[in-house]
């Protein structure tokens, strides 16, 4: 365990906190799960500045097998780019800092069919709107999901859902706003990857 700890821990250094996340999952799942970075195109209206596109990196570890009737906890984070529209808007406004949550969900298909709505909300932590340049920030937390006992056995499919919303607290005259998420373009395959439920 300490081993990994430091090799974590210099994994944060050179990759940040994702690098982290992956190192302790797959120590606190006895290295049963893969790492999965999965980038999405959002379209979202804002405040002042209308329609924007969002490109999104979903991080998460899923593990390769779950046993039905436990629950599985993993680290999950989201690196958005709201781009530079959004920063010049939030410039304008004079906001110097900004924090909120996102919030989103998975779906996890079942070999028979079945679909389980996994919810997935994460903070962000308060972020400093850059001087110059596009918005960018990292939502990050954990995700749970309880396996129900009589899900199927087999291979289960994880995906992103096409539908997320934020909710922004800005230190300027904007306070508080939401922007609803959808996937742009619809067509874009949202799967994470598969894990086997067991009995």
């Amino acid at each position: 365990m300490t081993t990994t700890l430091l090799k974590a821990k210099r994994a944060a250094t050179g990759g940040g906190i994702v690098a982290v996340l992956t190192a302790l999952a797959l120590t606190l799942l006895g290295g049963n799960a893969f790492a999965v970075d999965k980038t999405l195109t959002f379209s979202g209206s804002f405040p002042l500045i209308g329609t924007q596109t969002v490109t999104t990196v979903t991080h998460v570890n899923i593990p390769t097998s779950t046993k039905r009737g436990t629950t599985v906890t993993v680290p999950f984070s989201i690196d958005v780019d709201a781009g530079q529209t959004a920063a010049d808007g939030l410039r304008l406004v004079g906001a110097k800092s900004f924090s909120g949550t996102i919030t989103a969900s998975t779906s996890v298909k079942a070999s028979n069919g079945t679909v389980y709505k996994v919810p997935v909300s994460l903070p962000i932590a308060s972020t400093a709107v850059p001087a110059t340049g596009p918005l960018k920030f990292t939502a990050s937390g954990s995700v749970a999901f309880a396996v129900p006992a009589t899900a199927a056995t087999g291979t289960a499919t994880v995906s992103v859902d096409p539908t997320a919303s934020s909710r922004i607290v800005t230190t300027s005259a904007l306070g508080t706003f939401d922007v609803a998420l959808t996937l742009s373009p619809a067509s874009q395959n949202t799967v994470l990857g598969t894990s086997t439920v067991t009995a």
